[in-house]
């Protein structure tokens, strides 16, 4: 019997990217220590807790300004991140990883239930390989 897996591989993605953007910019992830600090920002990319944060308050261009300096500067990149705790990016970006590690835990069960005893096995090394996408 077939499965579709698509719409685990398109939450797979997608919480795989949520995480990483959350990873490269909260101040407590340790991660900085391993890409630089709050690489994303130098690179003037629109990550998940920046595009949180801009439509929290779209009339505010801080980010938006920042974002196209693409600076190097530690000081400019720890006032983003004040702004974006302050307007609860890092907090929602944790909601919408632990919501997508959710849906994944259920599509996982809907494919086992599908595939029967085939399906657990896979599902059980599918399972440890999400065990490690996790907040740090």
């Amino acid at each position: 019997m077939n499965s579709d897996c698509a719409p685990l591989v398109s939450t797979i993605g997608l919480l795989f990217q949520i995480l990483d953007d959350h990873l490269n910019l909260s101040p407590t992830s340790g991660y900085s220590s391993l890409k630089g600090l709050c690489e994303d920002l130098t690179e003037g990319k629109f990550s998940f807790p920046v595009i949180h944060a801009i439509r929290a308050d779209p009339s505010n261009q801080i980010l938006i300004n920042i974002l196209k300096q693409k600076t190097t500067d530690e000081e400019v990149k720890r006032y983003a991140l004040r702004y974006m705790e302050k307007m609860g990016s890092f907090e929602y970006s944790r909601a919408v990883i632990e919501e997508l590690r959710g849906k994944t835990d259920t599509l996982v069960r809907g494919i086992e239930e599908g595939l029967g005893r085939e399906g657990k096995e896979g599902g059980e090394a599918l399972r440890g390989m999400l065990g490690r996408l996790v907040l740090r």
